[in-house]
């Protein structure tokens, strides 16, 4: 029910806001909107004037826009709108946190193995959630991992369509 209420409300407040097609100045200065000039009193029928309403944005301006911002662009850099530091950065700081994480990857797996033959031979509940969170620290990292994978994947053919050259990947 308040959705058809409030679907009513604001079909009239478009109509409203479409309906100003005239508008005057009275002589406090005060500015007055009107859709029928019948409605404008006789002594300020020489000061109506008609308005001109058309959209804030407009699709001439939508298509001229984009293609002005990507020629503006393109002109700058013809790999993708991207320099050279831009590729090389990207490229390099996906490596470097890939690299980081794998490194960590091996003590990681040798402290869950530790934890886990403690667990077995002390049997505490705290051995458990110990491995148990070690676990799930590994799990998490292989998990970015592949993630960093794919986006370096991802990266590495929007490169090769800009025509970004192969020593910039590196």
């Amino acid at each position: 029910m308040r959705s058809i209420i409030l679907l009513i409300g604001i079909m009239i407040m478009a109509g409203a806001v479409h309906a100003a097609d005239y508008e005057w100045t009275d002589s406090q200065g005060g500015v007055h909107f009107t859709d029928n000039l019948n409605n404008v009193p006789a002594k300020y029928m020489d000061k109506v004037r008609k308005l001109d309403l058309k959209p804030v944005i407009q699709k001439e301006d939508q298509t001229s826009q984009p293609e002005q911002k990507s020629s503006a662009t393109a002109a700058q850099s013809p790999y993708g709108g991207h320099d050279e530091t831009w590729w090389r950065s990207s490229f390099t700081s996906l490596r470097n946190e890939m690299k980081s994480i794998q490194d960590n990857l091996p003590g990681k797996r040798d402290k869950l193995d530790e934890l886990r033959r403690k667990f077995y031979i002390f049997s505490k509940p705290s051995g458990r959630i110990a491995y148990n969170d070690m676990y799930a620290e590994i799990g998490r990292d292989e998990a970015r991992v592949a993630e960093l994978q794919k986006q370096l994947a991802a990266l590495d053919d929007a490169a090769a369509k800009a025509g970004v050259p192969v020593g910039w990947r590196q």
